[in-house]
C-alpha cells in the first residue's frame, strides 16, 4: 500500500511539472526543494526564472531561502522587493525585526520606520509591526515617537518585557529616573530577574532616586549575570595569550597568562607557570624567569607526566642552565 501511495505521489508531482510552463515547473521544483531543506538548490532553480516573469511568490520564496541560509544582503534585497510589491506582506514583522537587530553593516531602522508607517496606514493594530516601529524610533534616538508607539502597544494590551524595558531605557536616557525605575522594575519582574543589563539599569535608576539598598541588590544580581563563568574567562584569556604568542609580543602575552592564572583550575597551573617563565626570559627579566621556571620544575618533579610536560621540563632546565652563564 505504501509503495502504491508513493508511486501515485511521484506520478502526480511529475504530471504537475510536465503540464506546467517552464517557469511554473521551476517554481514547483524550487518549492519542493525548500520544503525538504535544500535551500541553496532552491535558490539556484529560482535564478533560472526570467526577471520579467518573477511573481511575488517567487520573491517570497527567495526571501525565505536566504533567511534560512543566513545571507543577510540577499534576504534584505528580496524582502524589500516583496514589501514594495505588497506593503501589507506578512513578512514585515520578520523583515523589520532583522533590520532592527542586524549587524552594523545591515541595521537600518530608517527603512523599518518607512515600512511600518506605510503598513500602519492600513492597519494600526498589528502588535508585532508596532513593536518594530517603536524599536526603530528608539534606535534613531527619536524618543518622543518611540514613546508614542510604546503607549499604543500598551493600549493594545501589549505589556511584554521588550515594551517595558525599552520604555525604561528611554526614561533613563532622558533623566526621568522615577519613571525609569517603575518600568525597569516591571520589566525585571516580567523577565523573572534574569536579564543582567535590565537589572544593571534598574540599579542605576534606584540609586538616582535614593534607594541605595535596593540598588545594591539589583547591581549585585546584575554582576552575577553579566560576568562570564570562570571556564569561559580562562579560555578567553588563554586564546588572547596564544594570539600574542603568535604575534611575538611576550609582554602582552604575559598579561593574559596572569589573567589565566586567576581563573585556572589546579591542572592548568603548572603549564601556566612554565609559560610565564618563558615570557620573562624573552623579556630578559632573568630573576623572574628563574623563579617561575624553578617553581615549574619543583611542581613537576618526581611525578608522572606526559610527553608535553617532559618537553617543557627539558626546555626549562636548558633555560636555567643558559642563565647561569
Amino acid at each position: 500500500m505504501k509503495k502504491i501511495l508513493m508511486t501515485f505521489l511521484f506520478s502526480h508531482f511529475s504530471f504537475l511539472i510536465l503540464s506546467a510552463t517552464p517557469a511554473d515547473s521551476l517554481r514547483i521544483q524550487a518549492k519542493h526543494l525548500f520544503e525538504r531543506g535544500y535551500y541553496q538548490q532552491s535558490i539556484e532553480l529560482l535564478r533560472n526564472i526570467n526577471e520579467d516573469s518573477l511573481s511575488i511568490d517567487d520573491m517570497r520564496l527567495r526571501y525565505d531561502c536566504f533567511c534560512q541560509t543566513g545571507q543577510t544582503d540577499s534576504l534584505i534585497y528580496w524582502g524589500k522587493r516583496v514589501v514594495k510589491r505588497n506593503p501589507m506582506a506578512d513578512i514585515i514583522p520578520d523583515l523589520t525585526y532583522r533590520l532592527n537587530n542586524a549587524d552594523k553593516e545591515h541595521v537600518n531602522p530608517g527603512l523599518v520606520i518607512e515600512i511600518c508607517e506605510r503598513y500602519k496606514q492600513q492597519d494600526a493594530t498589528h502588535i508585532l509591526v508596532n513593536r518594530q516601529l517603536a524599536d526603530a524610533y528608539y534606535l534613531v534616538g527619536n524618543y518622543d515617537l518611540a514613546l508614542r508607539e510604546l503607549a499604543n502597544l500598551e493600549a493594545l494590551g501589549d505589556s511584554c518585557f521588550k515594551v517595558l524595558y525599552t520604555k525604561g531605557l528611554i526614561f533613563m536616557n532622558t533623566a526621568q529616573y522615577g519613571d525609569a525605575y517603575e518600568y525597569l522594575s516591571r520589566a525585571t519582574a516580567r523577565h523573572n530577574d534574569t536579564h543582567g543589563y535590565c537589572l544593571f539599569m534598574l540599579g542605576i535608576a534606584a540609586n538616582k532616586i535614593g534607594l541605595g539598598a535596593e540598588a545594591l541588590s539589583y547591581l549585585g544580581e546584575a554582576e552575577k549575570l553579566m560576568v562570564p563563568d570562570r571556564k569561559t574567562l580562562f579560555r578567553l584569556h588563554q586564546e588572547l595569550a596564544e594570539s600574542f604568542r603568535m604575534k611575538g609580543e611576550p609582554d602582552f602575552r604575559l598579561q593574559e597568562l596572569e589573567e589565566c592564572m586567576r581563573y585556572a583550575e589546579e591542572k592548568d597551573v603548572n603549564t601556566l607557570t612554565y609559560q610565564m617563565g618563558k615570557c620573562y626570559l624573552q623579556l630578559r627579566q632573568f630573576d623572574k624567569a628563574r623563579e617561575y621556571l624553578s617553581r615549574f620544575l619543583d611542581a613537576t618533579k618526581d611525578k608522572e607526566y606526559n610527553n608535553t610536560t617532559k618537553s617543557m621540563r627539558q626546555s626549562a632546565e636548558e633555560s636555567l642552565r643558559m642563565m647561569m652563564w
